[in-house]
């Protein structure tokens, strides 16, 4: 490996060893804004560690086709101890005000959705509720209308009708007994007996 490569790999896994030392911040900064427990908090580690290492390695084989020397370790360490000492602070900062923005947004977009979408939904679901109970009762007083309207109509043509339903009835009575309804047809008329009651 010729002296230029192996400078052009330092300067590249010290790059790397900054980025991984701001994505480890953008980690933390995450984990704290999210609350993630403490029984995540190694799975997440194991998770960056394992990034890491890939990362690392597919700089390793661009620069140099994956060899690795002492020049990768110092160069990434490097990388770590210059991004620790000089750009931690102002990173994480920046992640701050970007997780209080992302915070604000949230809210806004939950107030938004509320406003257009939540509160008319509610609205209508009332609003429906209402008018069906407004036309079921008026349906109700309707029918109850038409029915004492035409109660004495409805009496008049069963008194007209008796002479003919009278022989319909007791032939009728006849053959249901013949063919073992009688207990059917006697609940029917029971329940036609109650109802004519409690019309009246």
């Amino acid at each position: 490996m010729s002296l230029q490569v192996q400078f052009l790999t330092l300067a590249y896994v010290a790059l790397a060893g900054i980025g991984m030392g701001a994505a480890f911040d953008g980690y933390r900064v995450a984990a704290r804004e999210l609350n993630a427990g403490r029984l995540w908090i190694p799975v997440f580690d194991l998770l960056y560690w394992l990034l890491a290492t890939l990362v690392v390695f597919r700089v390793l084989l661009t620069v140099n086709e994956g060899e690795v020397r002492l020049p990768v370790f110092l160069g990434f360490f490097i990388g770590l101890a210059f991004y620790f000492w000089l750009l931690s602070g102002p990173v994480i900062r920046l992640y701050r005000l970007l997780a209080a923005a992302v915070r604000r947004l949230w809210r806004l977009a939950v107030r938004t959705a509320d406003v257009l979408v939540v509160r008319p939904l509610r609205w209508l679901v009332r609003l429906s509720n209402g008018i069906f109970r407004l036309v079921s009762g008026a349906s109700m007083y309707l029918f109850r209308f038409m029915v004492q309207l035409l109660n004495p109509i409805l009496g008049l043509i069963a008194r007209l009708a008796r002479p003919v339903w009278l022989p319909i009835r007791k032939t009728a009575a006849r053959w249901a007994k013949a063919a073992g309804l009688a207990p059917l047809t006697e609940r029917l008329a029971a329940m036609i007996r109650h109802w004519r009651n409690r019309r009246s």
